[in-house]
Parts: C-alpha cells; sequence; structure tokens
C-alpha cells in the first residue's frame, strides 16, 4: 500500500489537490482512501452537494482528530496506572488529567490515527490532507523526537535501577527473563516509533507531496517544508504549484531539485466546487497528475 501525504501552507489549495489527487489514482483504477488530518475538515465543502457522486472505489473520511487525542490520553493514563500503582494509593490518580493539557498532545493524536489507518485501510492508496504547515512538520518531526526523548528516559531508568540496586531480571540457567515493566515499556515505544519513522523514510510506499501558490510567500513556506524533512531524511517527491501558467513560472524561483517532480495545475476557469467540476478538471491534468 502506498501512503501518499500532501502539506502546504494554509489556503494554497491542499484539499483540492488532494481530491484531484485521489480521483487521477482512482481514474488509473486504483482504490483509494483520502482522509483529513486537517481539523478544518474542507473536503466535504469542497465536494458540496456531489458528495453522493463519489467513485465506490474512492473513501473519503473526516476523522474527529479530538477522539484521537483522547484515546491517547486515555492510554497514558492507563499505563501511568498500570506501571505506578501506588499512585492510587497515595490518591494521586486524579492528577492523570492534567495529562489532556500537555504539549504535544494534538500530534500524538495524529499519529495515533494514521497508525490506526495504516493498519486497517485495505485500499491501494492511503492518501492524507494533512494540516498547514506547523501541526504538519510536528506530526513528522514526533516520531524521531520521542526516540531521542525515550532512549534518554530508557537511560535514566538504567541508572535508577542500578542506584536502587534493584533488580530487574530473573536468571535462569543462561536465560534472563526482564522483570521491570517500565523498562520494558519504553523498549517497546521506541520500536514502535522506529518502525514508523522508517515508514517516513520509505521512499518507495511513502510519497509526499508539497503544495504552493504562484507567490512568493507559499513558496518560501514550501522552501522551509521541504529542508525541515530533509533534514529527517524524509524525501519529496513531488511539488504542485496550484493556479500558476508556463509563463508565470518563468518569474518564480522554486526550491524543486532534482528527484521533486513539478506539477503545474492551472487556473480553473469555473469553480472547483462538486464532484462534477472536480472530474472534469481532473480529466484535464490527469496525465501530469499521477
Amino acid at each position: 500500500m502506498m501512503h501518499y501525504f500532501i502539506l502546504g501552507k494554509g489556503g494554497v489549495g491542499k484539499s483540492t489537490v488532494a481530491l484531484l489527487k485521489a480521483l487521477a489514482f482512482n481514474a488509473q483504477g486504483k482504490t483509494v482512501r483520502l482522509v483529513s488530518l486537517d481539523q478544518a475538515h474542507n473536503l466535504s465543502d469542497i465536494l458540496g452537494p456531489d458528495a453522493d457522486k463519489i467513485p465506490k472505489d474512492l473513501i473519503i473520511d473526516e476523522p474527529d482528530i479530538d477522539r484521537f487525542i483522547k484515546e491517547y490520553v486515555s492510554q497514558s493514563e492507563a499505563l501511568l496506572k498500570k506501571n505506578y500503582r501506588y499512585l492510587t494509593a497515595l490518591n494521586l490518580e486524579h492528577h492523570f488529567n492534567i495529562l489532556k493539557y500537555a504539549p504535544g498532545m494534538e500530534e500524538y493524536g495524529l499519529l495515533l490515527a494514521y497508525q490506526r489507518y495504516l493498519k486497517r485501510a485495505r485500499e491501494d492508496v492511503l492518501l492524507f490532507d494533512m494540516p498547514p504547515t506547523a501541526l504538519a512538520l510536528k506530526f513528522f518531526s514526533l516520531p524521531f523526537v520521542s526516540i531521542i526523548w525515550l532512549k534518554q528516559l530508557r537511560e535514566l531508568r538504567r541508572q535508577i535501577l542500578e542506584k536502587k540496586q534493584i533488580i530487574s531480571g530473573v536468571k535462569f540457567g543462561k536465560k534472563e527473563v526482564e522483570t521491570d515493566s517500565i523498562k520494558k515499556n519504553l523498549e517497546e515505544q521506541l520500536e514502535q516509533y522506529r518502525e514508523i519513522t522508517q515508514q517516513f523514510q520509505n521512499g518507495e510506499t511513502c510519497r509526499i507531496a508539497v503544495v504552493a501558490n504562484a507567490d512568493s510567500v507559499s513558496i518560501a513556506e514550501s522552501a522551509r517544508i521541504i529542508r525541515h524533512l530533509e533534514e529527517l531524511s524524509i524525501s519529496v517527491s513531488e511539488f504542485f504549484l496550484n493556479k500558476s501558467t508556463e509563463e508565470g513560472l518563468k518569474q518564480l524561483q522554486l526550491p524543486v531539485k532534482e528527484k521533486i517532480r513539478l506539477i503545474l495545475i492551472q487556473p480553473s476557469t469555473k469553480t472547483l466546487v462538486g464532484m462534477s467540476a472536480l472530474s472534469e478538471f481532473m480529466k484535464t491534468c490527469s496525465q501530469s497528475l499521477v
């Protein structure tokens, strides 16, 4: 399964490009699931009254991101209660409610949504319409930052066990059975985030497109997106320049490198709202979209 992300500055037409890309994949005979990870959820607004005309092999989801955030908080609370049972005896468990206000909860909620869809989807293409730049980049950075943080926690846990002379393993012959549940959980989380980073860095199955309008502000922001992802060893494969022409292209300095495919989306003479308008416009540029 290919998982495909569409990023860009707010207001540059990411959701419209996402729908056009989904229709182009679908026209090739691929089954597609388009998921909005942007809480603004513009997909249904763009589809308008034509939502019932969506092809059967194209599924569009606008999940409640708050639900995934709450689920992540609940999982974290359960893990704390399991590993720190003494807090219950001290009546401190009610302080776990503060987790919902902790920084980064939104990114973790988005990551949980991504993992859930990746695990359950059976379509050929899983396409994500991402939130604006700041949150989208935090989403991609989160697994990498979490690995650094978890490694430090693992080392701290090792030192605590060592200094307090807590037995963390029981030996049976040549085998050692790990008995420290906190350390075990840290290892499990490390493995989980390593797997996600590998998914993001796999250019064969993970494709990333950046969308910009033909103006200096959105192009400059697109350049920052590409640089940030490069620092994480994540490659951008496509650059959509929306509402642009070949003539206008000459006046722009684009952050498009050799391995990034440039796709021009020329201005539409009609408002791109509704499945009929989108399908008609997609046919005029379908060869360049896929």
